[in-house]
């Protein structure tokens, strides 16, 4: 039986899913708003291009991300600013697979498994790159960096200002969420909800060839 601690953890956990779905629903009325004020065929044609390759990209402050999803070949394209200055982007992660996990201060899941995302970074080492993104549309900088200290994070953690990227491949934004991307950035999986160092050893093994 679930103690009161974890009966509070779990109702909190479901409240801030939901403040996220909410914030995500906001943000596909404001868009389709955006869309229908702009009119004509070539604002149809343009959000239906949007959908069918998966195209994701940002205005200030993130002038420099952006993210393509092709869901026939599920190559993943990228350019994502890191929280330390500079980017990551898909050239620099390319030859190794990498484990990609949306992450958010708010999320006890994402807590939780943070430390065990990192014990196998640091067991791993070169043989896979591990990255961590934030989505911000219900979180700050200050707020997530304090998540990464407290969980001792040393892998490069990167901004995603809007959700756009979260988006591509989670549309509720209840996190965490996990993608597996092989060697040639193709997205191997897509895992949504949390992963012990057990089963996070097993994906890595399964999806990405690589036993710890």
């Amino acid at each position: 039986m679930a103690t009161n601690d974890e009966q509070r953890a779990r109702k909190r956990d479901v409240a801030q899913r939901r403040a996220a779905a909410a914030a995500a629903d906001r943000a596909r009325t404001r868009r389709r708003r955006l869309v229908a004020r702009g009119g004509g065929v070539a604002a149809g044609v343009a959000a239906l291009a949007l959908v069918a390759f998966g195209v994701a990209r940002s205005g200030t402050p993130d002038q420099g991300f952006q993210a393509r999803y092709d869901s026939s070949s599920q190559q993943l394209s990228m350019s994502l600013p890191t929280f330390k200055g500079g980017s990551v982007t898909s050239s620099t992660l390319a030859g190794r697979p990498t484990v990609l996990n949306f992450y958010a201060s708010w999320c006890t899941v994402c807590n939780r498994e943070m430390p065990d995302f990192q014990a196998l970074h640091t067991a791993l080492g070169q043989k896979v790159n591990f990255l961590g993104v934030n989505p911000q549309s219900n979180d700050s900088d200050s707020a997530q960096a304090d998540m990464v200290a407290r969980t001792g994070v040393t892998y490069p953690t990167a901004r995603d200002h809007n959700d756009d990227l979260l988006r591509l491949f989670n549309t509720s934004g209840a996190l965490p969420t996990t993608l597996f991307i092989d060697a040639s950035g193709k997205v191997v999986n897509v895992h949504n909800g949390g992963l012990d160092q057990t089963s996070l050893k097993a994906a890595v093994a399964q999806y990405l060839g690589v036993a710890a």
